[in-house]
């Protein structure tokens, strides 16, 4: 089977239609996942210490309709969810789940992991399983024995001969990135869209 798997859209309508378009002519919009910060949160963490009071919806994110059109996709909770349902109590923002299990890999968002302070580079952390994708960090990667590598797009990498492999998708907004994950074959291929696309 293979899944599009992107994440980091924060709201992001543009980027998000032309990266589905590209899914689209691939024949993989039945298979998408979400790595979470689907939706924009306007309220930052500073700002959210002083509140005492619950936002609307509209006033702490960044929630169009013609955005909510596009996310027909399962998808793991960002922390941008959660900030969204913890300003605003609507717990619908909670209802999508910490991790998503497909074949050999676990799907999740990343910001339960440690990150350097300097650099924001994931602090490798364990795990069950083969393969974990996450997003977060808006960067792209290819983890293998706890080490980043330096990846190529539309070159699909072979994940079968190592025995954990962690994947940074990198995100929608800003980059315009997703990656292609082939669960019969193992491989993982980073993928980047343009907006000319759309």
């Amino acid at each position: 089977m293979k899944y599009a798997i992107i994440g980091d859209l924060h709201s992001a309508i543009d980027e998000t239609k032309a990266v589905l378009k590209d899914i689209k002519k691939l024949g993989l919009n039945q298979q998408i996942i979400g790595l979470g910060d689907l939706f924009e949160c306007k309220i930052g963490k500073r700002k959210l210490a002083l509140l005492t009071e619950k936002l609307p919806l509209e006033e702490a994110a960044i929630c169009k309709k013609s955005f909510k059109k596009l996310l027909t996709l399962p998808s793991v909770i960002g922390n941008q969810e959660e900030r969204i349902a913890l300003v605003t109590g609507d717990e619908r923002f909670l209802e999508y789940p910490a991790t998503i299990q497909l074949e050999h890999a676990t799907i999740t968002h990343g910001h339960q992991f440690d990150y350097t302070e300097e650099d924001f580079e994931l602090i490798t952390p364990s795990f069950e399983g083969k393969i974990l994708f996450f997003g977060h960090s808006h960067r792209s990667a290819l983890y293998i024995n706890g080490i980043r590598n330096k990846i190529e797009f539309d070159k699909p990498y072979s994940l079968k001969q190592f025995n954990q492999i962690i994947v940074n998708v990198g995100s929608v907004v800003d980059n315009l990135e997703w990656c292609i994950y082939d669960s019969d074959a193992l491989t993982v291929t980073f993928k980047k869209s343009t907006l000319n696309k759309i």
